[in-house]
This record gives structure tokens, sequence and C-alpha cells, in this order.
């Protein structure tokens, strides 16, 4: 099953940059916001390990669409 999750990257302090999936409650850092989004997915991999696929996307629809919206002001 293929489940779009929302993730958030922003820089913190100077190198480090931080990727979050509020739905999931997941968080991991890395040196770039590629690196980042790599060990989210590993730690999302590890938390899949550690509870089971079913307890880890219990209140995730796979049926949801994630867009981003923009918005100047």
């Amino acid at each position: 099953m293929i489940y779009k999750l929302p993730v958030i990257i922003f820089k913190l302090y100077d190198k480090e940059y931080i990727a979050r999936c509020e739905p999931l409650r997941a968080t991991a850092t890395g040196d770039t916001s590629d690196e980042a989004l790599k060990n989210l997915r590993e730690a999302i991999d590890e938390m899949i390990r550690e509870s089971g696929r079913e307890a880890v996307f219990q209140d995730i629809n796979p049926e949801v669409d994630v867009q981003v919206l923009e918005v100047s002001v």
C-alpha cells in the first residue's frame, strides 16, 4: 500500500535540516534536506518494524491526496 504523507523540511541553525511528518509524529535530521528526508524515511521504516504497519498508519487514510498551497502575502 502507498501512503502520501505531508513532510515539512526546514533548516535549523547553520548546517542542520529537520524533516517532520506530523501525522506520524516522526522527525529526523540531516546535513542536507535530502539527507533529512532519507533519515525520516528510515525512521518511519524503523517505526513499522517495531510497531507494525497497522499501528503506525492507523490514523492515515491512503486515499488522501497531499498538495501544497502557496499563499502570497
